[in-house]
């Protein structure tokens, strides 16, 4: 009977020690890259760069605003392709098919989009009804890493999407996500985002660079060449265009 209690005290802390780790990991993730209140202070963000995929390399911009709108644009062949989320309604502009209209984007094609928040998920998790859970340590790319597995909404009534986090176990930054196709012929296929080449943007350390694989093969490259935060930026940007 004594080394049984002793056997379930022991697994009991173990199971405390794991969930204060992984609540650790992300404190330090946050404070790393500028902090909770700095954080919390985002309202905006507007990122210029280049996007490469299927072997072109296209110019793009972006703007994004609290709690969940985004605006993107980008240039392909001389002309504008337009993707938006208003709150409300996900829509696109795309002349390269014929589109001399906007359109609105079904709810199940629009769920990565409309689904993302300005906010870091991380940030008051338990009160979004999130859920997070410390996997040990995996190296990614020779890189010693925590693994952390969210799981968006397990606690609310929205769909549970899951998540797996990988931060650097020496600078506590996010160096890879893996994420799985929600919609469209590739859902439940899954892709690895990498992060890289962090920079300070007032206050906050934003990468730079995103590269999505699946199944080992880059589908899209992201590089951020100019980013700006909390610059007034009208509603009327990603409202669906009204005729």
């Amino acid at each position: 009977m004594k080394r049984l209690v002793l056997f379930l005290f022991i697994l009991f802390a173990g199971l405390s020690t794991q969930a204060q780790t992984a609540d650790e990991i992300l404190a330090k993730y946050l404070e790393t890259t500028g902090g909770v209140q700095k954080w919390k202070a985002l309202k905006t963000m507007k990122a210029t760069g280049k996007m490469s995929m299927q072997g072109m390399d296209l110019d793009f911009n972006m703007t994004s605003k609290v709690p969940n709108k985004v605006h993107m644009v980008i240039k392909v062949q001389g002309q504008e392709i337009v993707q938006a989320y208003d709150g409300t309604d996900a829509w696109m502009l795309n002349p390269l098919m014929g589109g001399k209209e906007p359109v609105k984007i079904p709810e199940e094609e629009a769920k990565e989009m409309t689904d993302q928040e300005v906010e870091d998920e991380f940030i008051d998790y338990k009160k979004k009804g999130h859920e997070v859970k410390l996997l040990g340590k995996e190296e990614v790319d020779g890189t010693s890493c925590y693994k952390i597995e969210l799981i968006k909404n397990k606690h609310n009534d929205k769909e549970d999407v899951t998540e797996i986090h990988y931060f650097d176990a020496e600078n506590f930054v996010p160096i890879m996500t893996k994420s799985y196709a929600r919609s469209g012929p590739s859902k439940g296929q899954e892709a690895q985002t990498y992060l890289s080449d962090y920079q300070e943007v007032n206050g906050l350390m934003i990468p730079f660079s995103m590269e999505t694989k699946a199944n080992g093969q880059t589908v899209q490259k992201m590089t951020f060449q100019k980013v700006t935060i909390n610059e007034n930026v009208d509603d009327k940007l990603f409202a669906f265009p009204k005729k």
